[in-house]
């Protein structure tokens, strides 16, 4: 089970979270929750890289994913999921949530 959560909001050409990642907490510890633009991380194979080496999981909302024209297969990284699973993960599975 992971111990933190990160939500992680933001582009690649706004912001690489894997570093608060790698500082927070240890990668086999880390859940990382790509919402909205944040969606992007793990379509882009340089940010999906980095998220690579700082997660242990990547969870990609779905909705968010589809809202911007892409499909699973896109992904570079993680696995989707729906929105009750990304809040299941956040209260059930998580001791902490950091926001990115």
């Amino acid at each position: 089970m992971a111990k933190t959560a990160f939500i992680i909001l933001k582009s690649p050409t706004e912001q690489d979270p894997s570093h608060m990642l790698k500082r927070l907490a240890d990668r086999r510890d880390s859940t990382a929750i790509l919402i909205e633009d944040g969606v992007y991380q793990a379509l882009l194979v340089r940010s999906a890289s980095r998220l690579s080496k700082a997660a242990h999981e990547v969870l990609v909302s779905r909705e968010d994913l589809e809202a911007r024209g892409y499909s699973p297969t896109d992904l570079r990284i993680g696995k989707t999921a729906e929105y009750a699973d990304i809040v299941d993960a956040i209260m059930e599975r998580t001791e902490r949530t950091v926001t990115v």
